[in-house]
Protein backbone atom coordinates (compact mmCIF):
# COMPACT_ATOMS: atom_id res chain seq x y z
CA UNK A 1 0.00 0.00 0.00
CA UNK A 2 1.67 3.15 -1.02
CA UNK A 3 1.70 6.05 1.82
CA UNK A 4 2.83 9.58 1.47
CA UNK A 5 4.01 11.39 4.49
CA UNK A 6 4.19 14.94 4.90
CA UNK A 7 5.76 16.73 7.95
CA UNK A 8 4.31 20.62 8.62
CA UNK A 9 5.90 23.29 10.60
CA UNK A 10 4.71 26.47 11.33
CA UNK A 11 7.34 29.13 12.56
CA UNK A 12 5.60 31.52 14.92
CA UNK A 13 6.75 34.45 17.27
CA UNK A 14 6.38 32.62 20.35
CA UNK A 15 5.38 28.70 19.37
CA UNK A 16 6.53 26.44 17.10
CA UNK A 17 3.89 23.96 15.75
CA UNK A 18 4.27 20.56 13.64
CA UNK A 19 1.63 18.16 12.63
CA UNK A 20 2.38 14.79 10.65
CA UNK A 21 0.03 13.25 7.97
CA UNK A 22 0.01 10.33 6.57
CA UNK A 23 -2.00 9.43 3.32
CA UNK A 24 -2.52 5.96 2.38
CA UNK A 25 -4.83 4.56 -0.06
CA UNK A 26 -7.96 4.67 2.20
CA UNK A 27 -7.37 7.78 4.37
CA UNK A 28 -5.48 10.72 6.40
CA UNK A 29 -4.20 10.12 9.63
CA UNK A 30 -2.82 12.39 12.00
CA UNK A 31 0.92 10.55 13.11
CA UNK A 32 2.15 13.24 15.45
CA UNK A 33 1.62 16.80 16.22
CA UNK A 34 3.81 18.70 18.98
CA UNK A 35 3.84 22.41 19.94
CA UNK A 36 7.08 23.92 21.92
CA UNK A 37 7.47 27.40 22.87
CA UNK A 38 10.14 30.17 23.10
CA UNK A 39 10.05 33.42 25.29
CA UNK A 40 11.51 35.90 22.23
CA UNK A 41 11.73 34.85 18.28
CA UNK A 42 14.67 37.02 18.44
CA UNK A 43 17.14 34.90 19.95
CA UNK A 44 17.60 32.70 16.95
CA UNK A 45 19.57 30.20 18.39
CA UNK A 46 16.90 29.61 21.39
CA UNK A 47 14.39 28.96 17.93
CA UNK A 48 16.56 26.92 16.09
CA UNK A 49 17.29 24.41 19.57
CA UNK A 50 13.84 24.47 19.49
CA UNK A 51 12.90 23.14 16.64
CA UNK A 52 15.23 20.30 16.86
CA UNK A 53 13.41 19.09 19.92
CA UNK A 54 10.52 19.64 18.10
CA UNK A 55 11.57 17.65 15.11
CA UNK A 56 12.89 15.05 17.41
CA UNK A 57 10.13 14.09 18.93
CA UNK A 58 8.77 12.90 15.80
CA UNK A 59 8.90 8.60 15.94
CA UNK A 60 9.77 8.45 12.29
CA UNK A 61 11.70 11.82 10.63
CA UNK A 62 11.66 11.18 6.92
CA UNK A 63 15.16 12.02 6.89
CA UNK A 64 16.11 9.50 9.39
CA UNK A 65 14.32 6.88 7.34
CA UNK A 66 16.40 3.43 5.85
CA UNK A 67 18.07 3.38 2.16
CA UNK A 68 14.96 1.06 1.70
CA UNK A 69 12.53 3.96 1.37
CA UNK A 70 14.58 5.53 -1.27
CA UNK A 71 13.07 2.82 -3.68
CA UNK A 72 9.41 2.55 -2.37
CA UNK A 73 6.67 4.40 -3.58
CA UNK A 74 6.53 6.24 0.10
CA UNK A 75 6.61 9.94 0.15
CA UNK A 76 7.78 12.09 2.51
CA UNK A 77 7.90 15.52 2.74
CA UNK A 78 8.55 18.68 5.14
CA UNK A 79 6.41 21.23 4.16
CA UNK A 80 7.00 24.99 6.19
CA UNK A 81 4.22 27.74 6.39
CA UNK A 82 5.21 31.32 5.41
CA UNK A 83 2.91 34.28 7.01
CA UNK A 84 0.37 35.88 5.52
CA UNK A 85 1.83 39.29 6.57
CA UNK A 86 4.97 38.88 4.33
CA UNK A 87 2.73 37.76 1.18
CA UNK A 88 1.54 39.71 -1.84
CA UNK A 89 -1.31 38.72 -3.36
CA UNK A 90 -2.62 40.35 -6.70
CA UNK A 91 -5.16 39.28 -9.08
CA UNK A 92 -4.53 39.15 -12.86
CA UNK A 93 -7.04 39.26 -15.41
CA UNK A 94 -7.94 39.27 -19.12
CA UNK A 95 -4.64 37.25 -19.42
CA UNK A 96 -4.59 35.34 -23.40
CA UNK A 97 -6.58 32.14 -23.01
CA UNK A 98 -3.64 29.31 -22.78
CA UNK A 99 -3.15 25.96 -21.76
CA UNK A 100 -1.43 25.00 -18.71
CA UNK A 101 1.25 24.62 -19.85
CA UNK A 102 1.81 28.45 -21.74
CA UNK A 103 0.14 29.60 -18.77
CA UNK A 104 3.02 29.35 -16.82
CA UNK A 105 5.02 31.98 -19.36
CA UNK A 106 2.43 34.01 -19.50
CA UNK A 107 2.07 34.40 -16.04
CA UNK A 108 5.82 34.91 -15.45
CA UNK A 109 5.72 37.61 -18.40
CA UNK A 110 2.96 39.91 -16.69
CA UNK A 111 4.43 39.56 -13.20
CA UNK A 112 7.54 41.16 -14.00
CA UNK A 113 4.88 44.41 -13.94
CA UNK A 114 2.71 43.11 -11.52
CA UNK A 115 5.23 42.47 -8.94
CA UNK A 116 5.53 44.69 -5.49
CA UNK A 117 9.38 43.81 -5.19
CA UNK A 118 11.99 44.13 -7.96
CA UNK A 119 12.05 40.64 -9.76
CA UNK A 120 15.21 39.66 -8.95
CA UNK A 121 13.91 40.23 -5.21
CA UNK A 122 10.79 38.00 -5.94
CA UNK A 123 9.67 34.72 -5.49
CA UNK A 124 6.05 34.20 -6.56
CA UNK A 125 3.76 31.86 -7.89
CA UNK A 126 0.00 31.87 -8.80
CA UNK A 127 -3.72 29.53 -8.47
CA UNK A 128 -7.15 29.87 -8.32
CA UNK A 129 -6.84 30.02 -12.09
CA UNK A 130 -10.61 30.70 -13.50
CA UNK A 131 -11.11 30.88 -17.58
CA UNK A 132 -13.43 31.96 -20.07
CA UNK A 133 -13.82 31.52 -23.78
CA UNK A 134 -12.16 34.51 -24.12
CA UNK A 135 -8.94 34.95 -21.12
CA UNK A 136 -7.37 33.55 -18.17
CA UNK A 137 -7.55 34.87 -14.73
CA UNK A 138 -5.20 34.00 -11.89
CA UNK A 139 -4.41 35.21 -8.27
CA UNK A 140 -0.47 36.05 -8.14
CA UNK A 141 0.94 35.28 -4.64
CA UNK A 142 4.53 36.79 -4.18
CA UNK A 143 7.14 37.29 -1.46
CA UNK A 144 10.73 38.28 -0.96
CA UNK A 145 13.67 35.88 -1.48
CA UNK A 146 15.40 36.99 1.28
CA UNK A 147 11.84 36.25 3.51
CA UNK A 148 12.06 32.50 2.37
CA UNK A 149 15.52 32.32 2.75
CA UNK A 150 15.22 33.49 6.87
CA UNK A 151 12.67 31.22 7.66
CA UNK A 152 14.14 28.11 6.06
CA UNK A 153 17.31 29.11 8.01
CA UNK A 154 16.64 27.37 11.24
CA UNK A 155 15.55 24.15 9.30
CA UNK A 156 18.87 24.43 7.11
CA UNK A 157 21.03 24.18 10.45
CA UNK A 158 19.15 21.34 11.70
CA UNK A 159 20.02 19.42 8.85
CA UNK A 160 16.53 19.44 7.63
CA UNK A 161 15.22 20.26 3.90
CA UNK A 162 11.75 21.99 3.10
CA UNK A 163 10.33 20.79 -0.24
CA UNK A 164 7.40 23.23 -0.07
CA UNK A 165 6.91 26.71 1.35
CA UNK A 166 2.65 27.48 1.53
CA UNK A 167 1.24 30.78 2.52
CA UNK A 168 -0.55 30.99 6.01
CA UNK A 169 -3.91 31.83 4.27
CA UNK A 170 -3.65 29.24 1.63
CA UNK A 171 -3.39 26.65 4.65
CA UNK A 172 -6.12 27.87 6.85
CA UNK A 173 -8.64 27.93 3.60
CA UNK A 174 -7.16 24.14 2.63
CA UNK A 175 -8.61 23.52 6.43
CA UNK A 176 -11.56 25.11 6.15
CA UNK A 177 -12.50 23.48 2.47
CA UNK A 178 -11.58 19.92 4.40
CA UNK A 179 -13.99 20.63 7.81
CA UNK A 180 -17.00 21.71 5.65
CA UNK A 181 -16.99 25.37 4.66
CA UNK A 182 -19.72 25.70 2.10
CA UNK A 183 -21.33 28.76 3.08
CA UNK A 184 -19.27 32.18 3.09
CA UNK A 185 -17.41 32.51 6.25
CA UNK A 186 -14.76 34.94 7.59
CA UNK A 187 -12.49 33.09 9.19
CA UNK A 188 -10.10 34.60 11.09
CA UNK A 189 -6.99 33.36 12.87
CA UNK A 190 -5.76 35.52 15.72
CA UNK A 191 -1.46 34.47 16.76
CA UNK A 192 0.44 36.40 19.17
CA UNK A 193 1.94 39.26 16.67
CA UNK A 194 -0.58 39.39 13.33
CA UNK A 195 -4.01 38.20 12.75
CA UNK A 196 -4.92 35.84 9.11
CA UNK A 197 -8.37 37.13 8.26
CA UNK A 198 -9.86 35.21 5.21
CA UNK A 199 -12.91 34.84 3.30
CA UNK A 200 -14.26 31.77 1.72
CA UNK A 201 -17.15 31.74 -0.68
CA UNK A 202 -18.30 28.64 -2.23
CA UNK A 203 -16.02 26.29 -1.00
CA UNK A 204 -12.74 29.12 -2.61
CA UNK A 205 -10.55 31.62 -1.04
CA UNK A 206 -12.02 34.89 -2.48
CA UNK A 207 -10.06 37.00 -0.12
CA UNK A 208 -7.42 37.43 2.63
CA UNK A 209 -5.47 40.05 4.81
CA UNK A 210 -3.00 40.28 7.67
CA UNK A 211 -2.84 42.65 10.34
CA UNK A 212 -0.47 43.53 13.16
CA UNK A 213 -3.09 42.90 16.33
CA UNK A 214 -2.56 39.89 18.55
CA UNK A 215 -2.30 38.29 21.62
CA UNK A 216 1.15 39.93 22.61
CA UNK A 217 -0.60 43.29 21.55
CA UNK A 218 -2.84 42.23 24.68
CA UNK A 219 -0.46 40.68 26.30
CA UNK A 220 1.32 44.17 26.56
CA UNK A 221 -1.62 46.75 26.60
CA UNK A 222 -2.80 44.67 30.05
CA UNK A 223 0.19 45.04 31.58
CA UNK A 224 0.50 48.61 30.81
CA UNK A 225 -3.01 49.15 32.23
CA UNK A 226 -2.34 47.21 35.47
CA UNK A 227 1.25 47.88 36.02
CA UNK A 228 2.61 44.36 36.10
CA UNK A 229 5.42 42.18 33.84
CA UNK A 230 4.12 40.41 30.50
CA UNK A 231 4.29 36.88 32.30
CA UNK A 232 1.53 38.11 34.86
CA UNK A 233 -0.31 40.28 32.45
CA UNK A 234 -1.15 37.27 30.07
CA UNK A 235 -2.04 35.18 33.27
CA UNK A 236 -4.52 37.31 33.92
CA UNK A 237 -5.94 38.21 30.30
CA UNK A 238 -7.58 34.67 30.57
CA UNK A 239 -9.97 35.69 33.25
CA UNK A 240 -11.27 39.04 32.31
CA UNK A 241 -14.10 39.59 29.61
CA UNK A 242 -13.46 41.17 26.10
CA UNK A 243 -16.08 43.56 26.79
CA UNK A 244 -14.39 44.70 30.37
CA UNK A 245 -11.50 47.30 31.01
CA UNK A 246 -8.43 47.13 30.20
CA UNK A 247 -9.14 44.35 27.14
CA UNK A 248 -12.00 46.74 26.04
CA UNK A 249 -9.87 48.89 24.19
CA UNK A 250 -7.84 46.22 22.58
CA UNK A 251 -11.32 44.56 21.35
CA UNK A 252 -12.12 47.63 20.04
CA UNK A 253 -9.40 48.13 17.85
CA UNK A 254 -9.65 44.60 17.49
CA UNK A 255 -12.93 44.29 15.69
CA UNK A 256 -11.98 47.79 13.67
CA UNK A 257 -9.61 45.88 11.96
CA UNK A 258 -12.15 42.85 11.37
CA UNK A 259 -14.78 45.64 9.91
CA UNK A 260 -11.59 47.34 7.47
CA UNK A 261 -11.04 43.84 6.59
CA UNK A 262 -14.62 42.99 5.70
CA UNK A 263 -14.71 45.87 3.53
CA UNK A 264 -12.22 45.08 2.22
CA UNK A 265 -13.12 41.68 1.12
CA UNK A 266 -16.34 43.47 -0.27
CA UNK A 267 -14.44 45.50 -2.47
CA UNK A 268 -12.45 43.13 -3.73
CA UNK A 269 -15.56 40.96 -4.54
CA UNK A 270 -17.02 43.96 -6.43
CA UNK A 271 -14.27 43.56 -8.95
CA UNK A 272 -14.88 39.85 -11.40
CA UNK A 273 -12.33 37.66 -11.78
CA UNK A 274 -11.18 39.68 -14.94
CA UNK A 275 -9.84 43.01 -13.19
CA UNK A 276 -13.10 44.94 -14.42
CA UNK A 277 -15.90 46.52 -11.97
CA UNK A 278 -18.95 45.41 -11.94
CA UNK A 279 -22.28 46.97 -10.58
CA UNK A 280 -24.08 45.45 -7.33
CA UNK A 281 -26.22 43.40 -9.21
CA UNK A 282 -24.21 42.30 -11.94
CA UNK A 283 -21.65 40.25 -10.31
CA UNK A 284 -21.72 36.19 -10.61
CA UNK A 285 -20.92 35.66 -6.76
CA UNK A 286 -21.72 38.66 -4.80
CA UNK A 287 -20.79 39.66 -1.65
CA UNK A 288 -23.42 38.20 1.04
CA UNK A 289 -25.12 40.23 3.68
CA UNK A 290 -24.18 39.93 6.85
CA UNK A 291 -26.74 37.69 8.15
CA UNK A 292 -25.29 35.19 5.04
CA UNK A 293 -22.74 34.81 6.45
CA UNK A 294 -20.39 33.57 9.58
CA UNK A 295 -17.50 34.24 11.45
CA UNK A 296 -15.29 31.44 12.73
CA UNK A 297 -12.87 32.64 15.81
CA UNK A 298 -9.28 30.56 16.35
CA UNK A 299 -5.84 30.83 17.28
CA UNK A 300 -4.69 31.05 21.23
CA UNK A 301 -6.25 35.02 20.82
CA UNK A 302 -9.46 33.41 20.19
CA UNK A 303 -9.39 32.07 23.79
CA UNK A 304 -10.27 35.48 25.29
CA UNK A 305 -13.24 35.48 27.32
CA UNK A 306 -16.39 36.73 25.60
CA UNK A 307 -14.58 37.94 22.59
CA UNK A 308 -16.76 35.85 20.23
CA UNK A 309 -19.82 37.66 22.04
CA UNK A 310 -18.39 40.73 21.51
CA UNK A 311 -17.59 40.46 17.74
CA UNK A 312 -21.59 39.03 17.55
CA UNK A 313 -22.95 42.02 18.93
CA UNK A 314 -20.86 44.69 16.83
CA UNK A 315 -20.73 43.26 13.69
CA UNK A 316 -23.86 41.47 13.24
CA UNK A 317 -22.62 38.49 12.23
CA UNK A 318 -23.26 34.77 13.97
CA UNK A 319 -19.59 34.03 15.57
CA UNK A 320 -18.16 30.70 16.86
CA UNK A 321 -14.87 29.72 18.05
CA UNK A 322 -13.18 27.04 15.06
CA UNK A 323 -10.94 24.12 16.71
CA UNK A 324 -9.66 23.07 13.01
CA UNK A 325 -8.62 19.69 14.61
CA UNK A 326 -11.55 18.54 15.89
CA UNK A 327 -13.73 20.08 12.31
CA UNK A 328 -11.19 17.89 9.99
CA UNK A 329 -11.78 14.82 12.14
CA UNK A 330 -15.54 15.33 11.80
CA UNK A 331 -16.43 16.24 8.66
CA UNK A 332 -12.49 15.31 6.84
CA UNK A 333 -12.88 11.24 8.54
CA UNK A 334 -8.71 12.19 9.27
CA UNK A 335 -8.25 10.02 11.78
CA UNK A 336 -7.04 11.64 14.48
CA UNK A 337 -6.90 8.44 17.53
CA UNK A 338 -2.99 8.65 17.68
CA UNK A 339 -0.96 5.77 19.93
CA UNK A 340 1.25 8.91 20.81
CA UNK A 341 0.19 10.37 24.14
CA UNK A 342 2.48 13.67 23.98
CA UNK A 343 0.39 14.05 20.99
CA UNK A 344 -2.87 13.03 21.70
CA UNK A 345 -2.08 16.18 24.55
CA UNK A 346 -1.52 18.54 22.01
CA UNK A 347 -4.20 18.07 20.50
CA UNK A 348 -6.57 18.89 23.57
CA UNK A 349 -4.37 21.62 24.50
CA UNK A 350 -3.44 23.10 20.73
CA UNK A 351 -5.98 22.18 18.70
CA UNK A 352 -7.74 25.45 17.55
CA UNK A 353 -3.96 27.07 17.09
CA UNK A 354 -3.24 24.13 14.87
CA UNK A 355 -4.72 25.59 11.23
CA UNK A 356 -1.78 26.45 9.51
CA UNK A 357 0.16 23.55 10.07
CA UNK A 358 -2.79 21.30 9.53
CA UNK A 359 -3.41 22.82 6.29
CA UNK A 360 -0.28 22.85 5.72
CA UNK A 361 0.08 19.24 5.86
CA UNK A 362 -3.51 18.56 3.64
CA UNK A 363 -2.26 21.66 1.20
CA UNK A 364 1.23 19.64 0.95
CA UNK A 365 -0.65 16.27 -0.08
CA UNK A 366 -3.31 17.41 -2.70
CA UNK A 367 -0.58 18.29 -5.47
CA UNK A 368 -4.03 19.90 -7.24
CA UNK A 369 -4.07 22.69 -5.14
CA UNK A 370 -0.15 22.67 -3.42
CA UNK A 371 0.67 26.31 -3.03
CA UNK A 372 4.76 26.80 -2.92
CA UNK A 373 7.12 29.65 -2.37
CA UNK A 374 10.34 27.22 -2.38
CA UNK A 375 12.79 29.27 -4.27
CA UNK A 376 13.53 27.29 -7.78
CA UNK A 377 17.17 26.77 -7.00
CA UNK A 378 15.81 25.22 -3.67
CA UNK A 379 13.78 22.64 -5.17
CA UNK A 380 16.62 21.90 -8.18
CA UNK A 381 18.67 20.91 -4.95
CA UNK A 382 16.32 18.97 -3.52
CA UNK A 383 15.80 17.12 -6.62
CA UNK A 384 19.36 16.69 -7.44
CA UNK A 385 20.42 15.90 -3.99
CA UNK A 386 17.58 13.22 -3.29
CA UNK A 387 19.05 11.51 -6.77
CA UNK A 388 22.69 11.69 -5.34
CA UNK A 389 20.80 9.83 -2.35
CA UNK A 390 19.10 7.52 -4.77
CA UNK A 391 22.55 6.88 -6.58
CA UNK A 392 23.89 6.26 -3.70
CA UNK A 393 22.46 3.97 -2.31
CA UNK A 394 21.48 2.28 -5.38
CA UNK A 395 25.38 1.56 -5.75
CA UNK A 396 25.49 0.66 -1.85
CA UNK A 397 22.44 -1.64 -2.99
CA UNK A 398 24.80 -3.04 -6.20
CA UNK A 399 27.77 -3.55 -3.67
CA UNK A 400 25.91 -5.38 -1.68
CA UNK A 401 24.08 -7.68 -3.99
CA UNK A 402 27.38 -8.10 -6.09
CA UNK A 403 28.79 -9.63 -2.80
CA UNK A 404 25.99 -11.71 -2.24
CA UNK A 405 26.04 -12.88 -5.07
CA UNK A 406 29.68 -13.87 -5.20
CA UNK A 407 29.17 -15.60 -1.82
CA UNK A 408 26.49 -17.22 -3.43
CA UNK A 409 28.38 -18.20 -5.69
CA UNK A 410 31.08 -19.44 -3.64
CA UNK A 411 28.41 -21.37 -1.66
CA UNK A 412 27.07 -23.07 -4.15
CA UNK A 413 30.22 -23.86 -5.91
CA UNK A 414 31.51 -25.56 -2.50
CA UNK A 415 28.24 -27.36 -2.40
CA UNK A 416 28.40 -28.24 -6.23
CA UNK A 417 31.95 -29.46 -5.57
CA UNK A 418 30.75 -31.86 -2.37
CA UNK A 419 27.69 -33.70 -4.08
CA UNK A 420 30.09 -34.01 -7.05
CA UNK A 421 32.75 -35.46 -4.74
CA UNK A 422 29.89 -37.98 -3.16
CA UNK A 423 28.63 -38.66 -6.06
CA UNK A 424 32.09 -40.09 -7.70
CA UNK A 425 32.22 -42.46 -4.37
CA UNK A 426 28.74 -43.98 -5.04
CA UNK A 427 30.21 -44.13 -8.80
CA UNK A 428 33.08 -45.63 -7.69
CA UNK A 429 31.18 -48.07 -5.66
CA UNK A 430 28.82 -49.20 -8.54
CA UNK A 431 31.94 -49.39 -11.30
CA UNK A 432 32.64 -53.44 -10.88
CA UNK A 433 28.44 -54.22 -11.16
CA UNK A 434 28.12 -52.10 -13.95
CA UNK A 435 31.61 -53.46 -16.07
CA UNK A 436 29.64 -56.61 -15.02
CA UNK A 437 26.37 -55.58 -16.49
CA UNK A 438 28.15 -54.17 -19.53
CA UNK A 439 30.11 -57.54 -20.12
CA UNK A 440 26.67 -59.19 -19.81
CA UNK A 441 24.83 -56.82 -22.22
CA UNK A 442 27.55 -57.07 -24.79
CA UNK A 443 26.90 -61.33 -24.90
CA UNK A 444 23.54 -60.64 -24.97
CA UNK A 445 23.32 -58.08 -27.42
CA UNK A 446 26.11 -60.28 -29.35
CA UNK A 447 24.08 -63.11 -29.48
CA UNK A 448 21.24 -61.10 -30.27
CA UNK A 449 22.57 -59.83 -33.48
CA UNK A 450 23.73 -63.71 -33.96
CA UNK A 451 19.84 -64.62 -33.74
CA UNK A 452 18.68 -61.39 -35.85
CA UNK A 453 17.76 -62.09 -39.56
CA UNK A 454 18.92 -60.39 -41.93
CA UNK A 455 17.47 -59.65 -45.55
CA UNK A 456 19.47 -61.49 -48.28
CA UNK A 457 18.68 -60.94 -52.45
CA UNK A 458 17.48 -64.97 -51.75
CA UNK A 459 14.59 -63.98 -49.72
CA UNK A 460 13.48 -61.97 -51.99
CA UNK A 461 14.26 -63.90 -55.40
CA UNK A 462 12.26 -66.66 -53.43
CA UNK A 463 9.12 -64.65 -52.31
CA UNK A 464 9.02 -63.19 -55.90
CA UNK A 465 9.02 -67.05 -57.55
CA UNK A 466 7.01 -68.30 -55.11
CA UNK A 467 4.30 -65.37 -55.89
CA UNK A 468 4.56 -66.58 -59.91
CA UNK A 469 5.53 -70.42 -60.45
CA UNK A 470 4.06 -70.32 -63.98
CA UNK A 471 7.04 -69.15 -66.04
CA UNK A 472 5.42 -69.73 -69.23
CA UNK A 473 3.35 -66.69 -68.48
CA UNK A 474 6.01 -64.25 -66.92
CA UNK A 475 9.89 -63.94 -66.60
CA UNK A 476 12.18 -62.22 -64.55
CA UNK A 477 15.33 -60.38 -66.47
CA UNK A 478 16.68 -58.42 -64.16
CA UNK A 479 16.83 -57.74 -60.47
CA UNK A 480 18.61 -55.02 -58.33
CA UNK A 481 18.46 -54.21 -55.28
CA UNK A 482 19.30 -51.24 -52.88
CA UNK A 483 20.25 -50.21 -49.03
CA UNK A 484 19.16 -53.58 -48.22
CA UNK A 485 20.92 -53.45 -44.81
CA UNK A 486 18.49 -51.10 -43.87
CA UNK A 487 15.08 -52.66 -45.14
CA UNK A 488 13.41 -49.38 -44.59
CA UNK A 489 14.92 -47.60 -47.02
CA UNK A 490 15.78 -50.61 -48.98
CA UNK A 491 14.64 -50.34 -52.92
CA UNK A 492 13.58 -53.11 -55.22
CA UNK A 493 13.94 -52.57 -59.33
CA UNK A 494 13.13 -55.43 -62.05
CA UNK A 495 12.40 -55.89 -65.29
CA UNK A 496 9.26 -58.67 -66.25
CA UNK A 497 8.58 -60.13 -69.60
CA UNK A 498 4.88 -61.57 -70.24
CA UNK A 499 3.04 -62.84 -73.17
CA UNK A 500 0.01 -60.45 -72.06
CA UNK A 501 -1.16 -57.61 -70.07
CA UNK A 502 -3.38 -59.44 -68.23
CA UNK A 503 -0.49 -61.51 -66.55
CA UNK A 504 1.59 -58.14 -65.57
CA UNK A 505 -1.61 -56.69 -64.12
CA UNK A 506 -1.82 -60.09 -62.03
CA UNK A 507 1.24 -59.61 -60.65
CA UNK A 508 1.07 -55.57 -59.77
CA UNK A 509 -2.29 -57.30 -57.99
CA UNK A 510 0.01 -59.96 -55.77
CA UNK A 511 2.60 -57.75 -54.85
CA UNK A 512 0.17 -54.54 -53.78
CA UNK A 513 -1.48 -57.78 -51.55
CA UNK A 514 1.85 -58.86 -50.42
CA UNK A 515 2.63 -58.16 -46.73
CA UNK A 516 6.53 -57.94 -47.56
CA UNK A 517 6.57 -55.26 -50.80
CA UNK A 518 4.93 -51.70 -50.82
CA UNK A 519 4.86 -48.40 -52.96
CA UNK A 520 4.39 -50.73 -55.95
CA UNK A 521 4.98 -48.83 -58.77
CA UNK A 522 4.90 -49.65 -62.83
CA UNK A 523 6.73 -48.01 -65.44
CA UNK A 524 5.70 -47.64 -69.23
CA UNK A 525 4.70 -51.09 -70.45
CA UNK A 526 6.56 -51.87 -73.85
CA UNK A 527 5.80 -54.79 -76.67
CA UNK A 528 8.57 -56.36 -78.47
CA UNK A 529 8.82 -59.52 -80.93
CA UNK A 530 10.50 -62.47 -80.73
CA UNK A 531 10.34 -65.61 -82.92
CA UNK A 532 7.39 -64.01 -84.38
CA UNK A 533 5.24 -63.49 -80.91
CA UNK A 534 4.70 -60.27 -78.95
CA UNK A 535 6.55 -59.78 -75.85
CA UNK A 536 5.27 -57.42 -73.63
CA UNK A 537 7.80 -55.71 -71.20
CA UNK A 538 8.02 -53.47 -67.77
CA UNK A 539 9.77 -51.93 -64.92
CA UNK A 540 8.79 -52.32 -61.46
CA UNK A 541 9.82 -50.97 -58.60
CA UNK A 542 8.56 -51.14 -54.88
CA UNK A 543 9.91 -51.16 -51.57
CA UNK A 544 9.53 -53.48 -48.34
CA UNK A 545 7.24 -53.15 -45.68
CA UNK A 546 7.92 -52.78 -42.09
CA UNK A 547 7.28 -56.28 -41.17
CA UNK A 548 9.19 -57.30 -43.92
CA UNK A 549 12.14 -59.20 -42.33
CA UNK A 550 10.03 -60.88 -39.47
CA UNK A 551 7.75 -62.42 -42.64
CA UNK A 552 11.18 -63.47 -44.28
CA UNK A 553 12.56 -64.80 -40.97
CA UNK A 554 9.08 -67.19 -40.38
CA UNK A 555 9.52 -68.52 -44.18
CA UNK A 556 13.77 -69.48 -43.56
CA UNK A 557 12.87 -70.32 -40.31
CA UNK A 558 9.71 -72.16 -39.75
CA UNK A 559 8.17 -73.58 -36.68
CA UNK A 560 8.48 -77.46 -36.73
CA UNK A 561 4.89 -79.43 -36.41
CA UNK A 562 4.03 -81.76 -34.01
CA UNK A 563 2.71 -84.96 -35.34
CA UNK A 564 -0.32 -87.05 -33.60
CA UNK A 565 1.92 -89.45 -32.03
CA UNK A 566 4.41 -86.77 -30.63
CA UNK A 567 1.66 -84.64 -29.21
CA UNK A 568 0.32 -87.43 -27.52
CA UNK A 569 3.41 -88.63 -26.41
CA UNK A 570 3.89 -85.31 -25.09
CA UNK A 571 0.47 -85.41 -23.21
CA UNK A 572 1.61 -88.66 -21.61
CA UNK A 573 4.86 -86.97 -20.44
CA UNK A 574 3.05 -84.07 -18.94
CA UNK A 575 2.73 -85.81 -15.37
CA UNK A 576 1.72 -84.17 -11.89
CA UNK A 577 4.22 -84.66 -9.53
CA UNK A 578 3.11 -86.63 -6.07
CA UNK A 579 1.90 -84.97 -3.50
CA UNK A 580 3.10 -84.98 0.44
CA UNK A 581 -0.04 -86.80 1.51
CA UNK A 582 0.47 -89.34 -1.52
CA UNK A 583 4.41 -90.26 -0.49
CA UNK A 584 2.91 -91.03 2.93
CA UNK A 585 0.19 -93.43 1.97
CA UNK A 586 2.64 -95.56 0.06
CA UNK A 587 5.48 -94.94 2.89
CA UNK A 588 2.55 -96.56 5.24
CA UNK A 589 1.51 -99.53 2.41
CA UNK A 590 5.24 -100.58 2.30
CA UNK A 591 5.26 -100.88 6.22
CA UNK A 592 2.22 -103.21 6.13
Amino acid sequence: MAKNRVVAIDIGTNTAKMVQLELSSTAVHLINANVVTYPDAADRQYVVESIARLWASLDDPPTQRNLRSLFSRDKAEIALALPRFFVSTKRLGNLPAATDDQLANIVAISAETELPFRPDEAIFTYHDVRRTPEAVSVELISTRRSTVTDYLAPLEQIGVSASAVIPSTIAIAEVAVKSGCTQPTFIVDIGAEQTDFCFMQDGALRFSRSFRLGENHLSEHVSQALNTDIETAAEEKQYISAREAPISTWTAQFIGELQRSIAAAKTHRETNDFGTAENAGGTENPMPSATETELWLCGSGARLPELTTACETELNITTQLWNPAHAIEQHFGINTDIANTEAKVTLDEWGDTLAVPLGIALNTLNPITKVSLLPKEAVETLTQATRQRQIFAAAGLGVLMIGGLLFGGYALQHSQQQRSEALDTQLAHYAQPIALAKAQLGRELAITEMLTHHISPLDILHTLSAMFRDRTQIAWTNLNITNLHTPETARITFNLESSSHNAINSLLRALNRSDVFTNVQAGEVTTTTQNRKQIFQVQVRCNLTSSAVRAFAKKRYPMPQLSTGEAAMDAELNIRPPSLDTIEEKKNETKE
